[in-house]
């Protein structure tokens, strides 16, 4: 049985011409109103359009808060993103599915992108030896000068300076390579899980 609102809405529709709608939406009272007409101005509760069955055929909504419509825009973002996740997720497995039979393949590409990573790092490494040994060179001759109660000369202060941030960015480069390692590690471990998940226990072995 409908609702008493939903009657007279029917009932409305009803005396209407076949072409006409009805509008149904809540006033400034709280109140629920009908017409053939729609409000001339829009509401804080949003606008309902009804075909003579008595049926929903389009709502908008009404006036929004900043509050709210921040919050809408913070759900519609949410939405996106887990979109664009499972599309992501999509596109990962039919490329795992085109690349790999086997898991042993992926950890064949591991190790040589591990082996490329474990080179820049040694790299790196002895790059940094070369740079410690000029700033140890420097502080030898600012040891020397301090002895012998003379100034540091600035462009000497200078290039030490220069080394130190030198060796710094060194460190961060290799600080990077060695998390670089343990991403393509894990990745590699969540790809051969996913591999077999998609092409069955064989493709473990």
């Amino acid at each position: 049985m409908f609702r008493r609102h939903s009657v007279f809405a029917l009932l409305l529709a009803m005396a209407l011409p076949a072409a006409a709608g009805v509008y149904k939406w809540v006033d400034e009272n709280g109140k629920v109103q009908y017409s053939d007409k729609p409000p001339q101005q829009q509401n804080q509760k949003g606008l309902t359009e009804l075909n003579k069955q008595g049926m929903t055929v389009r709502q908008t909504e009404g006036i929004l808060t900043p509050e709210q419509r921040a919050a809408r825009e913070l759900e519609i973002a949410k939405q996106r993103e887990a979109s664009q996740q499972k599309e992501d997720a999509r596109r990962r497995d039919k490329a795992l599915i085109n690349s790999f039979t086997r898991t042993s393949e992926i950890d064949a590409i591991r190790d040589r992108n591990l082996e490329q990573v474990a080179a820049g790092i040694q790299s790196d490494k002895l790059r940094r030896e070369a740079v410690q040994k000029r700033l140890d060179g420097y502080q030898a001759q600012v040891d020397k000068l301090n002895k012998a109660g003379k100034p540091v000369p600035d462009d000497l202060k200078s290039d030490m300076k220069d080394r130190k941030a030198e060796i710094a960015k060194i460190d961060e480069q290799i600080k990077q390579r060695e998390n670089d390692a343990v991403l393509l590690k894990e990745r590699a471990e969540a790809d051969k899980k996913r591999l077999i998940e998609l092409r069955g226990a064989d493709a473990g072995k």
